[in-house]
């Protein structure tokens, strides 16, 4: 092998990662075993994209496979796919190029041992009860006497025939009002939902509403099943008699309705009452009427009959005369119970103008005016008395007062010796000195002096003063 088919072949034998996932997908998906197989296993990693795209893992005790389930494929499923549940998926094996992972390509799903229905109906029924819809209180009475009784069934089945027969011989006064729909096939469940709605809009309103068919498989009662025909069943404004299969088969619709019949006949019959069962209701009401009345006339007869030997219906004039001198006593008594207040008050006046008669006010007053002449004479007399005794005391205290005052003593001639600043009193000859300033306080003013000389006795008992006014 020269050179250059030695290059060119290693070039071929180099592959981009690309390349490697295309001729891996291309190698898986031209295997007829990886096409269209069937793989059994249980569900784990579930999520629903909201592009509707389902991804899951598929796994068993020692392996496991992603898969996808485009939304195309996914709205067709009968139940909704979770977490644990064991299936069975049909589709093909390929690869996801980008990831260089392989997984399975799934076109339909099925649950493993139970059918797909059958899952659907539980998953379903638990959804709603959790909602509350299957609640015991939401739960209607049906009416007692109906007039109206709408039916949503098949208008060429044997259910309306059945219905119509067994409520005209029952009780013919009700009148049956058919909703016609659909109650098989992939299109019943819209059909089923606008004939209630056709009822509920319905003036006069409908009574009672009987939904029925007559029995099947799972698959033909399914429409009694879907959502949307559950929840119109349960948001009637009127009771609904749900009548659906035979008394084994048990719908959604029987859990929402307000009252299960085991057969559209059943139905019929539960809603209506019989006629003879009510003529006898009648003819019993109708005996009580009657004996009630006789015992009720009767009692009117015993009564009449004592009312009328009473003495106020024989002679009810005697009864009025009665009355009538009863009135004028109490009449009587009254005229004598207004004149004696008045006599009474009369006489306790004529009484009080006597007393005060016999009074004498005017010396009453006079007396009191003497009394209060003489008490005020009195007065005056003792407060001079003691104005004349507390004079004398001041007049004493005052001469006392005099008789201690410096200035009294100035007036006989005296003075008062002061220092140059006239502040301090000099007492003694020994504090003054020739030529010192001072200042003689008499009895009316004061004067100043120097001293010029001191001079005295020789013991020193007497000094005398020279001074220059």
């Amino acid at each position: 092998m020269n050179a250059l088919t030695r290059a060119a072949a290693e070039a071929e034998a180099v592959l981009t990662v690309t390349e490697l996932n295309r001729r891996i997908k291309e190698r898986l998906e031209s295997d007829p075993r990886l096409i269209q197989c069937r793989v059994v296993g249980e569900i784990s990693n579930f999520k629903h994209h909201p592009s509707g795209h389902m991804y899951f893992t598929l796994k068993d005790e020692t392996s496991r496979i992603r898969a996808v389930m485009f939304s195309s494929r996914n709205r067709r499923l009968q139940f909704q796919p979770e977490d644990g549940m064991r299936v069975i998926a049909f589709g093909s094996v390929g690869v996801f190029e980008r990831d260089g992972q392989y997984q399975l390509y799934v076109e339909d799903l099925e649950p493993d041992g139970l059918g797909a229905l059958y899952v659907r109906y539980e998953q379903l029924r638990h959804q709603l009860a959790e909602e509350g819809l299957f609640a015991p209180e939401r739960k209607r009475p049906l009416p007692r006497f109906p007039l109206r009784v709408g039916v949503v069934t098949s208008p060429t089945g044997a259910v309306i025939r059945d219905i119509c027969t067994t409520i005209e011989r029952r009780y013919p006064l009700a009148r049956v009002i058919l909703a016609p729909a659909q109650v098989q096939g992939p299109d019943a469940a819209p059909t089923i939902v606008r004939a209630l709605e056709v009822l509920y809009a319905l003036e006069p309103k409908v009574d009672v509403i009987i939904v029925g068919r007559g029995g099947g498989s799972l698959e033909e009662l399914w429409p009694f099943n879907e959502e949307m025909v559950v929840r119109a069943v349960a948001r009637s404004p009127v009771p609904v008699v749900s009548a659906v299969g035979h008394e084994t088969d048990v719908t959604l619709c029987d859990f929402a309705a307000d009252v299960r019949a085991a057969t559209p006949t059943a139905a019929a019959e539960l809603v209506c009452p019989h006629q003879a069962e009510l003529r006898a209701y009648l003819e019993q009401a109708s005996a009580r009427a009657r004996k009630a009345a006789l015992v009720k006339v009767a009692w009117g007869r015993e009564r009449l009959l004592d009312l009328a030997g009473r003495p106020v219906l024989r002679d009810p004039t005697r009864i009025i005369a009665v009355r009538r001198q009863l009135v004028d006593f109490i009449e009587t008594r009254v005229r004598e119970a207004q004149r004696r207040p008045i006599g009474l008050r009369r006489r306790a006046l004529a009484d009080l103008e006597r007393r005060l008669q016999r009074v004498q006010l005017g010396g009453a007053i006079q007396g009191r005016r003497r009394d209060l002449m003489r008490l005020e004479h009195q007065v005056r007399s003792l407060t001079e008395r003691q104005l004349l005794v507390q004079s004398r005391k001041l007049e004493g205290v005052i001469g006392k007062l005099e008789a201690l005052n410096p200035l009294a003593v100035l007036r006989r001639g005296y003075g008062v010796i002061l220092d140059e600043d006239g502040r301090s009193v000099i007492t003694s000859a020994q504090s003054l000195a020739p030529g010192m300033r001072i200042g003689i306080r008499m009895h009316d003013g004061t004067v100043e002096a120097e001293v010029k000389a001191r001079g005295g006795d020789a013991g020193g008992r007497v000094e005398q003063l020279r001074l220059d006014l």
